[in-house]
């Protein structure tokens, strides 16, 4: 029996980018509808926000005090003490009406971020996803940003295998996992290719990977975590007492506790009485232990 523990109750629009800090020992994710920040330790007692200026699109650390964020014109670095927020990186030339979404730092401190079609119109209603209007960018330790996929829709699933020689990735609007070839040194990917495709599960979101090669995917509107394996096949199936977790991060002392975030966007007046914590952030003690996200490095 898998014991399913409300880590931060809240009502999130869209909880998303989960980001655990080995350091402070301390779980950050954003809430991209509402355009801010939540940390929450483990000794504490309430989570932190931070409001932000505009949509986030996902998290990295970078030293005690600042958190890199992907929003608006590139990356962000937020000064935790005061709330203000300054650009540290500007992204190469975007599609119009396009915003950042998942992200991850890869394990040689270089920040791996995708973005898609805007789903918030001007007012902050949700604007139906039409178009594959992304790409995949990665920023670089000495300041370069490279372009390394397009015509992406919705980039979810950002992971790289425990031995450096697979990256793996996700387009939500495609509902399709992939793998690639991973190059190490240089950051290059090819030989992209389909990973397991998990079906009657809702859509593939966002992902973490254990230190036995495995992806755990958050399946949004399939209420579930599943687990796959290094060869492509599925290993475990989480039901979850709540229809969209969106995304998912081993933490805890001993990077054995999944935490999941999840949101109550789009959700029915009926589905939110039977899901009264949609939107709230979850963990989930599991035998696996995970690998470590690094600190954004910036020169």
């Amino acid at each position: 029996m898998i014991n399913i523990e409300v880590f931060s109750r809240g009502n999130d629009h869209i909880g998303e980018g989960p980001l655990w800090s080995v350091t402070e020992q301390a779980l950050y994710w954003i809430d991209i509808g509402r355009k801010c920040l939540h940390r929450r330790g483990l000794s504490d007692s309430q989570p932190r926000s931070w409001t932000l200026h505009d949509y986030p699109g996902c998290l990295a650390e970078l030293v005690p005090g600042r958190i890199a964020v992907a929003m608006d014109e590139g990356v962000h670095q937020l000064d935790l003490n005061s709330g203000a927020t300054d650009l540290l990186r500007s992204a190469p030339a975007r599609l119009p009406g396009t915003r950042f979404n998942d992200g991850k730092v890869d394990p040689r401190g270089r920040l791996w971020v995708g973005t898609m079609q805007n789903n918030f119109g001007p007012n902050g209603c949700e604007v139906l996803i039409e178009r594959s209007d992304g790409a995949l960018y990665r920023f670089d330790a000495d300041g370069r940003v490279e372009i390394l996929e397009e015509a992406i829709g919705i980039p979810n699933t950002l992971a790289w295998s425990p031995d450096l020689t697979r990256f793996y990735f996700g387009d939500s609007l495609k509902g399709a996992l992939f793998v690639y070839d991973f190059d190490a040194d240089s950051g290059a990917i090819s030989g992209k290719r389909p990973l397991y495709n998990v079906s009657g599960l809702g859509v593939p979101d966002g992902s973490a990977i254990d230190v036995d090669g495995c992806l755990w995917n958050a399946r949004w509107d399939g209420g579930a975590v599943v687990k796959i394996t290094a060869e492509g096949k599925l290993d475990q199936i989480i039901q979850l007492p709540f229809p969209r977790p969106t995304s998912c991060i081993f933490g805890g002392s001993d990077l054995k506790t999944l935490f999941v975030t999840s949101a109550a966007n789009g959700l029915t007046a009926a589905q939110l009485d039977q899901s009264p914590l949609s939107g709230s952030v979850f963990a989930i003690q599991v035998a696996s232990q995970g690998v470590a996200v690094p600190p954004l490095t910036i020169k």
